[in-house]
């Protein structure tokens, strides 16, 4: 039997409103459950607990909506382009000792 805890498939990190999105979308509850690798008992246990706590479920599926339309703080946004700035330079890095070394090889023969 499939258990839902803090409107979180218990086993998994599947939550309600993973669940809501694509109930939203018209999707199947065999084709959500196909998505998250989970059995369709599970989904339809969170489409249980939709329907349970529908106005709750739904409030916080707004707040999230709201919170990601604003985008992410400055501070996190700083972290994310220091963490892209560093794996460019890792990647170029990588790419420019890959070329050197293609051109040994080629030199070899």
């Amino acid at each position: 039997m499939a258990a839902i805890v803090n409107h979180r498939i218990v086993g998994t990190r599947v939550s309600v409103w993973d669940v809501l999105h694509h109930l939203h979308n018209n999707w199947t509850v065999q084709e959500i459950a196909d998505v998250f690798d989970i059995s369709a008992e599970e989904v339809q246990a969170a489409v249980d607990d939709i329907a349970e706590h529908e106005d709750e479920v739904w409030e916080v599926h707004r707040q999230i909506e709201e919170r990601n339309a604003h985008g992410n703080p400055s501070e996190v946004e700083a972290k994310l382009a220091q963490a892209r700035a560093k794996r460019l330079a890792w990647l170029a890095e990588k790419q420019k000792e890959h070329s050197l070394e293609a051109c040994r090889v080629g030199n070899r023969a």
